[in-house]
């Protein structure tokens, strides 16, 4: 696991970034017991109404694909279960994180990737034998500390891609030189600090390594699955390798069961219609 995560000091790239919010790390905290009350979830999420009802709007959007309306955080529960209530409140999170800077076409365009890469994880992980919710929500954090170091300093992280862009230069040498950090270990380092696990961490960390071909693991779905964002259409950043659709879906351990069968351009079709439903 990579060295960064046993640091007991912030990279001083994160020290500005706002904390996670408070009722959302209860939340996650609480339904890592699957005992917990479905009352006590409900009654702690009200103790914030915002949140409450960020929560609950994007509960009701296609981006979840429930058929009937949500009304209340137990309700949530009741249709889509703890793991999913889990998901929901890490969006909700991250997507106030962001907020205050997705007016930068450059941090949308991550926040969009990132939107697809968890949906497309999640079809990975069926194909892969490793759980959906974890793959979903280690592809919706993937560019975790991008996002962050993106919030923290907009204008900085704005030019540095202008740069790049413009000789070529590596992404993640190059946030180095200017952040002394990457951000694949900024976000590691952050699912740390926030308390999420280390498997998710770890995933973070090592998103840019190439896909093992057959591996079944979650590191290995969020490989596949980020390129195949950039692949439909939702590219972050210049790509450095070129990647085919069926290439990627090849690494995979069972392709063939890779998004029900459908076709890349059925699926691309499906993508699309639930980003565009995204409340961001």
């Amino acid at each position: 696991m990579p060295q960064l995560l046993a640091r007991a000091q912030a990279p001083w790239a994160l020290r500005l970034l706002p904390p996670f919010p408070a009722v959302a790390q209860r939340v996650l905290a609480l339904v890592a017991n699957e005992e917990v009350p479905i009352k006590e979830l409900g009654d702690l999420v009200k103790m914030d109404p915002s949140f409450s009802a960020e929560l609950l709007r994007f509960a009701n959007s296609a981006l979840f694909g429930v058929r009937h309306e949500v009304k209340s955080v137990s309700h949530a529960v009741l249709l889509m279960g703890l793991d999913r209530v889990k998901t929901m409140a890490t969006l909700v999170a991250v997507n106030r994180m962001v907020r205050s800077s997705i007016r930068l076409a450059a941090l949308r365009k991550v926040w969009t990737h990132s939107l697809a890469t968890a949906l497309i994880a999640e079809e990975a992980a069926r194909a892969s034998r490793v759980a959906p919710d974890a793959a979903y929500t280690a592809g919706l954090l993937h560019n975790l500390g991008t996002l962050g170091l993106m919030s923290a300093y907009p204008e900085e992280y704005t030019r540095m891609l202008e740069v790049k862009e413009d000789f070529g230069f590596d992404l993640l040498q190059t946030e180095k030189d200017l952040f002394d950090i990457n951000h694949a270990l900024a976000g590691c380092y952050l699912a740390q600090d926030w308390d999420f696990p280390d498997e998710l961490a770890a995933a973070i960390a090592v998103h840019h390594e190439d896909p093992v071909p057959g591996e079944a693991s979650l590191d290995n779905v969020i490989k596949v699955s980020w390129r195949l964002a950039d692949v439909l259409g939702y590219v972050a950043f210049t790509p450095e390798k070129p990647w085919s659709y069926d290439e990627l879906v090849g690494c995979l351990p069972n392709p063939s069961a890779f998004a029900r069968g459908k076709s890349q351009q059925e699926f691309e079709a499906l993508i699309d219609s639930r980003i565009a439903a995204v409340p961001i």
